[in-house]
């Protein structure tokens, strides 16, 4: 009679199984994980940081204020008008120039349109300067803002446009941006390396 003890040898131990799936898998798992997260948080991030400034216009609000060559009368008056230059001022410390208006008063509003939209979240401050063949002469500088913003004898008014490219390239310059890239990287190669080594074995 056989002893009802003993076990049988085709029957697997439970805890074997409960340790059978391959380290591999589970890091294949976790990788998978991070790369749909890593998808996701760039997606959301990016969405956030992807409004950026395509226009500027600067109006002067007393035109008895604004700066002039000389106050000669009946003199090249055109000629004595500013030349006003603006001037983006991004976090890198880059100093993006719109282009001057030579001879023009802002009194009747100067619209600059940026060929490059810049993303708001790099941009320091917008500066006027009144241009000069050496070294302009700083007027006035603000902040980005949504709303018109007042500032000595100017009023400066910004438009924006949403633009993914913006956001994804202004993402990616963070270092959480950074982060996560290099975390989709190696989850990537990861998931590569467990798919190889279960195909040769």
């Amino acid at each position: 009679m056989t002893d009802s003890a003993e076990s049988n040898p085709s029957q697997s131990d439970p805890q074997e199984n409960k340790t059978s799936i391959s380290p591999w898998k589970i890091t294949s798992w976790i990788s998978c994980i991070v790369v749909a997260g890593s998808i996701l948080a760039c997606v959301i991030i990016a969405a956030v940081r992807s409004e950026c400034l395509t226009q500027v216009k600067v109006t002067a609000l007393d035109a008895a204020a604004e700066p002039r060559d000389h106050d000669l009368p009946l003199i090249r008056q055109k000629e004595a008008l500013p030349d006003y230059e603006l001037l983006i001022i991004t976090q890198e410390r880059i100093g993006v120039k719109l282009g001057a208006k030579p001879d023009t008063s802002a009194v009747k509003g100067l619209v600059w349109k940026l060929n490059q939209p810049i993303g708001i979240h790099d941009i320091v401050g917008i500066r006027l300067q009144d241009q000069d063949k050496l070294i302009s002469d700083a007027l006035v500088e603000v902040p980005f803002s949504r709303d018109p913003v007042v500032a000595g004898n100017y009023r400066f008014e910004f438009q924006t446009v949403y633009s993914v490219q913006v956001g994804v390239q202004s993402f990616f310059q963070t270092p959480i941006g950074l982060t996560i890239a290099f975390a989709f990287v190696i989850a990537v190669l990861l998931i590569l390396v467990n798919y190889f080594d279960l195909d040769f074995n």
